[in-house]
């Protein structure tokens, strides 16, 4: 589609500049003004901003240039291209470019944050692969080209290369309308770019070998400074027929003459050797027709050389064919130096239309700076809207501003009034939370209370028919594994002898009635004195004491009494003998399903009873083991051998089968008493549970 603009088109050669300025007013592409001017001194990293950047500003103050916006085209010294084939067998459009990207990436042999690449996928005639062309150029290059062009007042568009630019201008220009396929030789400055046209397929190559290699050689032989060369190959530079072709008069001319030869065979062979690359590799055809352009191609004899070597048409590439020439156009002064502008066309083509071959190297910043321009326009509207809204919410805002005042006034007036009860609601407030924290201690308070009948409960639940419980003494503090040590430690005790026990002689509860029980002298209503402080101590278990008959049977007899709730949170039952019951209930239905389908089932719950039950039949054929059996499956103490055992037992002499034994049980819920300490009147009873005296607990 044509602009309604001037652009700028600047091809940046290794050894000159080339400019032209189209314009596309009238709908088609029109070349206005053109420039070309060769460098003064040869470009170096150091070097080589300045000196484009100088040369383009006295080009165009030279020629009045009015564009600005400039489409860039690098030489083929400074670009990498590559060609490659892809297969597209039960690929989609999508996979294939990821694949030639991926393709692009691996040929590329420079660091990717170091370079600028794009690609571009070229039809064939094979349906089931697709070639892919890759381009590489170094960063900074770029960078210095694109600053230099910056510094002048030019923005640039986009950067192309000379083959890429050289094909589009061919294409346009029809050189491949008669059919088969045409070639374009470029012989510039310091490579030949070579460009197969064919149809949609697309080719190209860049021979180090140009008008810079004739020079060299001319002052490698002659034995003189480069300037000197370049000079001699102006003057009396053209291209030696050889054979019966008669020598110039001047020995000088011949010999150069035949220098340029030399070089030009080598050219001429490696135009031969890529013809045969194209069509063995690309699966093209034998080119046709030469089209010879480029700054060393109007050497004499340089297209009667080529003819006879190629045996092939040659002819001049004229570029202008695809473009209007306006009236102010010097058509002379262009005929001399028309054969090098097939690239700035080729510029001026990607401005106006869509081309066959469209790449973009622009510099990521470049890039981004004009995505922002595009959308400044919108950035300007949206500004302007937000504006306009803003206007209109600060007229709103004041006309209502006197409601507000009003409607502020009235709710100040009742937010006086509402303070007024907000002290007396903070103080009941307060009063209403001490109350609640007094509360919640008493029934903390009231819930360890409730924790020894529910204590004393569960014992004698699981307690068996043959055994009896002569006392029950709490265990201050944590309670410690039980060990045996040594024979006497399991014969008499390990915490304090027979009488003593862990306790150290303290009878938890009397004998239920006796000195210092709950209900005797120095209980809890026994006597007391006045002043009393205490603490609160922490029971981690109870020590038990009892004795057992064994029935002649062999048999222990016990009765599990209901499982009940416990007011305050307890351990889950765990013991091996619910493992071993949950084990047994999944065998029998395994072995009662054996041979039928298997189908879902639902885990049967285990009775607490039944499976203490188990344990306590496990156990052994003595009482005082049954009831230590039934303790470690129950919630309210340990499952743990050794927190929750039979620390001492002793056989009676006298009497068959009857044992004297002492336990330890650890609890599972903590279980906390406050210990008070009478300060006078405390008394000389029995030791009681919660005192050590009459007066206690």
């Amino acid at each position: 589609m044509a602009k309604d603009d001037r652009i700028l088109a600047i091809d940046i050669g290794a050894t000159s500049i080339k400019l032209c300025e189209f314009d596309y007013t009238g709908g088609g592409i029109a070349l206005s003004r053109f420039a070309h001017r060769e460098y003064e001194e040869e470009l170096s990293d150091a070097t080589r901003m300045g000196v484009v950047s100088g040369l383009l500003r006295q080009m165009m103050s030279e020629g009045n240039f009015e564009a600005r916006k400039a489409l860039i085209c690098m030489s083929g010294q400074a670009s990498l291209m590559r060609f490659n084939r892809l297969p597209t067998v039960n690929c989609t459009a999508a996979k294939i470019r990821q694949l030639a990207e991926f393709e692009a990436t691996q040929n590329i042999p420079f660091d990717l944050n170091d370079v600028l690449w794009d690609y571009q996928l070229i039809s064939n005639s094979s349906s089931d692969s697709v070639d892919i062309m890759s381009v590489v150029i170094k960063n900074d290059v770029v960078e210095q080209y694109t600053s230099a062009i910056m510094q002048v007042g030019c923005q640039p568009l986009l950067i192309d290369v000379a083959s890429a630019a050289c094909f589009n201008t061919a294409k346009a220009c029809g050189i491949d309308e008669e059919g088969g396929c045409s070639i374009v030789l470029n012989i510039g400055g310091r490579v030949s770019n070579l460009v197969f046209v064919e149809g949609e397929r697309f080719y190209a190559r860049s021979i180090p070998i140009a008008g810079y290699t004739i020079t060299q050689q001319i002052a490698k032989d002659f034995n003189i400074g480069f300037p000197e060369a370049e000079e001699l190959k102006r003057r009396h530079g053209f291209v030696s027929l050889g054979g019966a072709y008669a020598e110039p008069e001047s020995e000088t001319a011949a010999n150069v003459s035949k220098i340029i030869r030399n070089v030009m065979s080598r050219l001429a062979n490696e135009v031969s050797r890529t013809i045969s690359i194209y069509c063995a590799q690309q699966g093209g055809t034998k080119p046709t027709k030469l089209f010879i352009t480029g700054g060393s191609s109007i050497l004499t004899y340089c297209d009667t050389f080529f003819n006879e070597k190629l045996k092939i048409p040659v002819e001049y590439f004229n570029p202008f064919k695809c473009v209007t020439l306006l009236p102010d156009i010097d058509r002379e002064k262009l005929g001399e130096v028309g054969h090098m502008f097939s690239e700035s066309i080729g510029l001026g083509l990607r401005y106006a239309s869509q081309c066959p071959v469209e790449l973009s190297l622009i510099p990521i910043n470049i890039r981004r700076q004009q995505e922002f321009n595009k959308k400044k326009p919108f950035f300007l509207m949206s500004i302007l809207a937000i504006m306009m809204v803003v206007l209109v919410l600060w007229f709103g805002i004041l006309s209502r501003t006197d409601k507000c005042e009003i409607q502020n006034k009235r709710i100040e007036s009742k937010v006086k009034k509402v303070k007024e009860y907000i002290v007396p609601i903070e103080d009941s407030l307060s009063k209403a939370n001490a109350s609640k924290s007094q509360v919640d201690t008493i029934g903390e308070l009231l819930l360890q209370q409730a924790k020894w009948p529910a204590i004393l409960n569960e014992i004698y639940r699981i307690k068996p028919n043959n055994l009896w419980i002569t006392s029950i003494k709490p265990i201050i503090g944590e309670v410690k594994p039980f060990e045996i040590q040594s024979t006497a430690d399991a014969a008499g005790g390990n915490n304090g002898g027979e009488e003593g026990g862990m306790g150290g002689g303290m009878d938890m509860f009397g004998g239920m009635g006796g000195d210092g029980g709950m209900g005797g002298e120095g209980g809890m209503g026994g006597e007391g004195g006045e002043g009393a402080s205490g603490q609160v101590v922490t029971i981690g278990g109870i020590e038990i004491s009892g004795t057992s008959i064994m029935p002649d049977s062999k048999k222990v007899s016990f009765e599990l009494g209901p499982v009940f709730e416990f007011p305050f949170s307890v351990g889950a039952a765990s013991s091996e003998a619910t493992a071993e019951s949950e084990t047994e209930t999944s065998s029998d239905s395994e072995e009662s399903t054996e041979g039928e389908e298997s189908a879902p089932k639902e885990t049967a719950k285990v009775d607490p009873n039944e499976a203490m039950a188990k344990a306590m039949k496990s156990a052994g054929a003595t009482p005082e083991q049954a009831f230590e059996a039934a303790c470690r499956n129950s919630r309210i103490f340990s499952s743990d051998s050794t927190l929750t055992t039979i620390t001492f037992i002793k056989l009676s002499d006298t009497i068959k089968n009857y044992v004297n034994f002492r336990m330890q049980l650890a609890f599972e819920m903590p279980v906390e008493f406050f210990q008070v300490n009478m300060n006078k009147g405390n008394g000389a009873g029995g030791p009681g549970m919660m005192g050590g005296g009459p007066g206690g607990f």
